[in-house]
């Protein structure tokens, strides 16, 4: 028999859509109820129950140009039907009958791959351009040749990025089916490779909180959310309605846009990277691999070594957190991580070796414990500095800093979004300072009140640096001391240019007063504290009450902010909400009515002291709170 040389077997690309026809029917049957059947059914509805042909043909419209809304369940979709795919048209790897006859056909180990790896694509993208091709039909008889310029080119980019989508996932599946000899390894590798960056991240930033007083950062860091492809297309795919610049009123200022086409263009590609590297690997897998969980020995290192981390972080964290032994010092922590990251090097053994004795190995156990250790000791000695680190003011472009920092709780609490203001860069920086240095009384239990903060510098070379304090004690007798964090932290709340900042009263002003509330005031008969919305009350009566409580600020009457609790008032104090509505003239980007507006509302709150003298003769004036309440709490 001659050898073919061909890299495509036309007969066995037909035998392996005709044996899995199920797969990709199921596959073309999804998408046909979601795309032209649920169209169809929407315009026929409309003509049934409207008998307006005008009005079934708007719905029509409107549903081809929102067609993309269904890509971010595209994706999920995808990832599913690729892994699949890929087990379907390389299912023949595992066994070791079907690899050896597989294998034993006149065709190169080129072809094989090529044939297969285009029977499965085509298990996704054919269903999906029959789809397409009904979707058109479909458009063009129904909808007027007016709208075809909107509809059409969002069916193409509806298919386009679908199409691209498909790849890579199934290029991802048929790249990780390389790496192991068992069928349901496979989709158990895709699934941990598709979110492993993600994970691993996540878990060593769970490990370095539990080591690093006030360590934080957030989850959404731009690498690894790109080595995360089901939630980085979900993200891309994303349908969404964008304003556009023109020049005439009357014409509709709003189109539909992809949420990220490079993101997906550059997954696409990365697809085609993977398509390659697979057959690269094929070419030297060897065919008695068939059955190992791995069948390239130069990734069996890796895969034991990299379930041992794993496991040591997962399991250890969990286990510790479980049974609340993280506290400080961290031996019970530290024990958990060393005794997980042994099992989970054992059971990789076990998987590897397909069998129970693995404890021969037990020299690859003791690195895996090693090098785990030695990262338990770096995070302990704080090696790098981690936890002590305080960027110098001069490094920081701006600061985001809140603080569930003392009393009253009104929006005169301390909270600031990115600002450059140098004088208040040093204050966030001496206050992050003071509490490093206190770090161990903090650890301890005491502490007249306590204190939370949040705080995240954008220094100047473009990078960030997060960190969270929960439950830091303040003491009564530190007040007055600003080398310590309840000095620091009280001479912020005093400082009068600061809180009125917080208030931001110029830009309540802006707007238009529309509602005022009384609330948290003693109500007599039931004996609670209670909300008085002002209804009775002219905007002229609502606007004077708004400048007696601004004059009283201006006399250092309001915005009185304290670490503790005022003993002769109380943590509940009366309260003045002012509802402000904001109205421009820009039109909304979600409505294409002519002349619509953006409106806002927003509302602040201001806390009553007894001090407040010209807020409380306005208020009495007004015959406020009225019979049945009292201002304040009798016992005050």
């Amino acid at each position: 028999m001659a050898c073919g040389t061909s890299c495509f077997n036309g007969t066995l690309y037909r035998k392996s859509l005709a044996r899995f026809w199920p797969l990709w029917g199921l596959w073309g049957l999804i998408w046909m109820f979601l795309v032209p059947l649920r169209m169809l059914n929407r315009y026929f509805e409309i003509l049934r129950w409207d008998a307006s042909i005008s009005r079934a043909q708007e719905s029509l419209y409107e549903n081809a140009q929102r067609l993309g809304e269904l890509l971010p369940m595209g994706v999920w979709l995808a990832c599913a039907f690729g892994v699949l795919a890929a087990m379907a048209v390389f299912g023949y790897l595992y066994s070791t009958r079907s690899a050896c006859m597989m294998h034993a056909l006149p065709l190169r180990r080129e072809s094989l791959f090529t044939t297969q790896y285009l029977a499965g694509l085509s298990f996704l993208l054919l269903p999906l351009a029959v789809v397409g091709v009904i979707t058109l039909a479909a458009e063009m008889i129904l909808i007027p040749t007016h709208h075809w310029g909107a509809t059409l080119p969002a069916l193409g980019v509806f298919l386009l990025v679908q199409g691209g989508v498909c790849l890579f996932f199934f290029s991802f599946a048929s790249f990780c089916a390389m790496f192991t000899g068992h069928i349901l390894a496979l989709p158990a590798f895709y699934l941990i490779f598709n979110a492993l960056v993600y994970v691993i991240y996540y878990l060593v930033t769970m490990l370095m909180r539990q080591f690093f007083y006030g360590y934080s950062t957030g989850y959404d860091n731009f690498w690894v959310i790109c080595c995360t492809p089901v939630y980085a297309l979900s993200e891309a795919c994303r349908w969404q309605m964008s304003p556009i610049e023109t020049t005439d009123a009357l014409v509709n200022t709003n189109r539909w846009n992809l949420g990220s086409p490079t993101m997906v263009a550059a997954y696409a590609g990365v697809g085609v990277l993977f398509a390659l590297l697979a057959l690269s690997v094929y070419r030297r897998r060897h065919v008695e691999s068939a059955g190992d969980v791995v069948s390239v020995k130069l990734v069996r290192p890796i895969f034991k070594y990299g379930v041992a981390l794993c496991a040591g972080l997962c399991l250890g964290v969990f286990t510790a957190s479980f049974f609340n032994w993280r506290n400080d010092p961290p031996t019970g922590l530290i024990a958990c991580v060393l005794i997980w990251t042994a099992v989970g090097y054992f059971i990789a053994e076990m998987l590897l070796k397909k069998s129970f004795r693995v404890w021969k190995a037990w020299k690859g156990g003791v690195a895996a414990v090693a090098v785990m250790a030695l990262l338990c000791a770096v995070c302990v000695f704080d090696l790098f500095g981690v936890e002590t680190r305080v960027p110098d003011v001069n490094d920081v472009e701006k600061v985001y800093f809140y603080g569930d920092i003392g009393y009253p709780y009104d929006n005169g609490r301390l909270r600031f979004d990115n600002t450059s203001d140098p004088r208040l860069i040093e204050m966030v920086t001496q206050l992050h300072q003071n509490a490093v240095e206190e770090k161990d009384r903090a650890q301890q239990v005491g502490g007249d009140d306590y204190i939370y903060f949040t705080i995240i510098y954008t220094l100047k070379n473009g990078s960030t640096l997060s960190r969270q304090y929960n439950s830091v004690p303040v003491y009564r007798d530190e007040v007055h001391d600003p080398d310590t964090l309840t000095g620091c932290a009280q001479l912020m709340l005093e400082d009068r240019e600061l809180i009125e900042q917080m208030y931001n009263f110029d830009y309540y002003e802006q707007g238009q007063l529309t509602q005022t509330y009384l609330q948290d005031i003693w109500q007599e008969r039931e004996e609670y504290f209670d909300a008085l919305y002002l209804e009775d009350q002219s905007p002229s009566d609502q606007r004077e009450l708004w400048e007696a409580v601004r004059q009283d600020f201006e006399e250092g009457n309001i915005g009185i902010h304290s670490l503790f609790i005022d003993p002769h008032r109380g943590d509940v104090d009366p309260k003045l909400e002012f509802n402000w509505v904001f109205e421009t003239d820009s039109r909304s980007p979600v409505s294409d009515r002519e002349g619509s507006k953006s409106i806002l509302h927003e509302s602040i709150t201001i806390a009553v002291t007894p001090q407040s003298t010209h807020t409380l003769a306005c208020l009495e004036e007004m015959g406020l709170p009225g019979a049945g309440y009292q201002l304040f709490h009798p016992e005050i």
